[in-house]
């Protein structure tokens, strides 16, 4: 009899640490579907631009224009929907470090824009002109991601994309803004935005040491000497806004002020 309990109450603590990690899997996948814990904000606007920064996403079932701006280096993607006689529009902006966090936004958009019936008639990804030749996870360059997702979404969609480039141009504060409406889609180059506040703290912060290299036109441009990552022609001076230094997503200095050595 005691063999038998003993046996019974070892089934029953083993069913609920089953159920206990079927419930943890189902929260972390909860988690990937909502694109790293980040909702997609639904707006019906129709008078009104509305702008957004990069790891977020807005579907707008208004009339109106929605936009996202700081656009370096990274993939936006949108899309002009319909529903009734009512058409509206969506849009996405992640870094190419983040594609799969991107892949998951837009599979939920479809998902949520299925269910309300929604007709989805075009696709547009919106692309630097001239991508980094930075090395990411995977071996994968900027312009492979930008292929990848390219695929991912006639797949997804099965609508062939509408490529539309963006210019950046670090050197004087300026970056890629992307604006969709259901009438219209384009890019523009823009002033950097910062959108965080500047750290206050008297604590100082942690600096790296970049490599100096040179380019084709004879022009600085600096390596990260851990991930190996390289950043355009902009000094690494900007100590508000270290995010204009690109690193791999696991790299150590990744958050750190780049300096000459």
């Amino acid at each position: 009899m005691t063999k038998y309990l003993r046996s019974k109450k070892y089934h029953t603590k083993n069913i609920r640490k089953k159920k206990k990690t079927s419930k943890n899997r189902k929260n972390k996948l909860k988690k990937v579907i909502r694109g790293g814990g980040k909702e997609i904000r639904k707006i019906t606007e129709n008078q009104t631009e509305t702008q957004f920064e990069q790891k977020e996403a807005i579907i707008n079932y208004g009339s109106a224009p929605i936009s996202t701006f700081n656009l370096v280096n990274c993939i936006a993607i949108g899309g002009i929907f319909k529903i009734s006689e009512r058409h509206g529009t969506f849009l996405t902006h992640e870094s190419p470090t983040d594609y799969i966090e991107l892949q998951n936004k837009l599979t939920k958009i479809k998902k949520i824009l299925d269910s309300n019936d929604a007709t989805i008639t075009s696709i547009v990804i919106f692309r630097i002109n001239d991508p980094s030749k930075s090395i990411y996870a995977n071996g994968l360059t900027t312009e492979d991601i930008i292929n990848l997702m390219n695929t991912f979404s006639i797949n997804l969609f099965l609508l062939e994309p509408i490529m539309i480039e963006y210019s950046c141009n670090i050197s004087k504060l300026s970056c890629g803004k992307a604006i969709i409406s259901p009438t219209h889609y384009s890019t523009s180059l823009i002033p950097i935005r910062l959108t965080s506040p500047v750290s206050r703290s008297s604590k100082p912060r942690e600096t790296f040491e970049v490599s100096v290299l040179k380019n084709k036109d004879g022009k600085n441009i600096y390596k990260c000497p851990l991930c190996k990552a390289i950043t355009g022609t902009a000094a690494p001076e900007n100590p508000e806004d270290t995010s204009l230094f690109t690193h791999d997503f696991n790299c150590p200095n990744k958050g750190k002020i780049p300096v000459e050595s």
